[in-house]
């Protein structure tokens, strides 16, 4: 401002009769540029700073997250599953069965090396609860674990055996207990599009039960041999 200032002052001093001679104009024109520079990058130093706050507050909490965050991968491996991705699974609830679908949105996750989100999980006996979902890959091994924000217990694990990242469908197992508080081995199945006409998460319509048993055994089926007979006992 203060370099504005000599620019202006130089002009009117050097003026004669209203009018100013070549080498004043670019005395004064330097002057008052260099001025007006000064003055244009203390503002722009001002309005840096309030945005430098909140982008080093996003880069320590990104950073909080990739360092405590428990499932950690090679970030490179984790770029496939960094989508929103369609949650399909089926579960018991008051002795009937039923299938379930939730949102995974990991392209929202920033953290490096890892995958976590929270996700408002809607439920059919209880207000809607809040989820931690975490993932990693490991070879060509998908795993998925979540939980209720702030319990340790009842862990949701999946794994979907062949995820290269290529298709826009998988189709793995999933180990939970379910609202009837008993342990199951159930279906989980991914996808990058809807599979099913729906657009609230939570218990979907009997309707669709088939079409999501079917995909699951037709893709699941295909490519993995599912080995859970019973060892008759030894004769004694």
């Amino acid at each position: 401002m203060v370099t504005t200032g000599f620019g202006v002052a130089f002009a009117a001093a050097a003026s004669d009769n209203g009018t100013i001679s070549l080498p004043n104009q670019e005395v004064s024109g330097v002057l008052t540029a260099v001025g007006g520079g000064i003055v244009g990058a203390v503002i722009s130093i001002m309005v840096a700073r309030a945005a430098d706050r909140e982008t080093l507050t996003h880069i320590s909490n990104v950073l909080e997250g990739s360092l405590t965050n428990s499932l950690r991968s090679d970030n490179s491996r984790l770029a496939p599953a960094r989508q929103l991705w369609y949650h399909y699974y089926p579960t018991t609830l008051r002795g009937e069965r039923i299938w379930r679908y939730e949102q995974y949105p990991f392209h929202l996750s920033a953290h490096i090396g890892s995958l976590a989100v929270e996700i408002d999980v809607q439920t059919d006996i209880s207000p809607t609860q809040k989820y931690l979902v975490e993932a990693c890959v490991r070879h060509e091994r998908l795993m998925i674990v979540s939980r209720k924000v702030g319990y340790e217990a009842n862990v949701f694990v999946e794994v979907y055996p062949q995820f290269d990242g290529e298709l826009t469908e998988y189709f793995g197992v999933g180990f939970v207990r379910d609202w009837d508080a008993t342990n199951i081995v159930t279906k989980v199945i991914l996808s990058h599009l809807p599979l099913v006409p729906t657009t609230a998460e939570g218990t979907l319509a009997t309707e669709h039960f088939a079409t999501l048993d079917g995909l699951w055994e037709s893709n699941f089926t295909r490519l993995n041999e599912l080995r859970l007979d019973r060892v008759p006992p030894a004769a004694a």
